[in-house]
């Protein structure tokens, strides 16, 4: 059962928790791959994408699409590391089904 410290705990871990999650969503990372650039916001969108001259003169399609997918992978994962510290802070390392 609940007493009101807990209560008023678990508002306070939720009100932690929106601005963590507004955060999140405004978060800019950036992934790399072969000389492909990527700047994801909030780890969903993709924002940006650069390319190499160098590499895009290569000609080989099948290169650049390999370097794009590594360098959207790599700034998603960047994306999810830093939501699982923000949310570990929130959290006191308590694993929260669903969040992470």
């Amino acid at each position: 059962m609940f007493n009101n410290a807990m209560m008023k705990q678990a508002k306070k871990m939720q009100e932690k928790m929106k601005i963590a999650q507004e955060e999140i969503a405004k978060m800019e990372t950036e992934g790399s791959s072969g000389g492909i650039k990527v700047k994801m916001i909030g780890g969903k969108s993709i924002e940006e994408v650069e390319v190499s001259d160098k590499l895009f003169e290569q000609g080989d399609k099948a290169l650049l699409e390999k370097f794009i997918k590594d360098a959207v992978n790599d700034a998603a994962n960047k994306a999810d590391k830093v939501t699982q510290k923000k949310m570990k802070k929130v959290t006191g390392g308590i694993k929260i089904p669903g969040l992470f």
